[in-house]
């Protein structure tokens, strides 16, 4: 069974830590569909990230919290987005067209 939701202060060190990991994981993952794709900056994005989420993880503190969730919003803006482009955006940016701005 699904349980409520909780919010990072709401969160145990331990879940907090799981939760910065799991997002890291996925880009990762994200990271390497994008390399496999010749998307080498949004590789690299992807990964730097994921590094610092989890640099971030070892001296999470309740004081750092606010940075924690923007962290954790970039990187599942960056899941969900490489969810979501196209062959097109791909195509654009490999050949830095215009197009992959829009």
């Amino acid at each position: 069974m699904v349980g409520i939701p909780k919010t990072l202060e709401d969160m145990s060190m331990r879940e907090r830590c799981c939760m910065l990991e799991t997002v890291a994981g996925a880009l990762d993952a994200v990271a390497e569909e994008a390399e496999d794709l010749g998307d080498a900056r949004f590789a690299a994005n992807s990964k730097c990230v994921a590094g610092t989420i989890r640099g971030y993880a070892d001296n999470l503190g309740t004081q750092d919290l606010k940075s924690a969730e923007l962290l954790l919003e970039l990187g599942i803006t960056l899941v969900h987005l490489s969810s979501t482009r196209s062959t097109a955006a791909v195509a654009a940016v490999m050949t830095h067209t215009p197009e992959a701005c829009h």
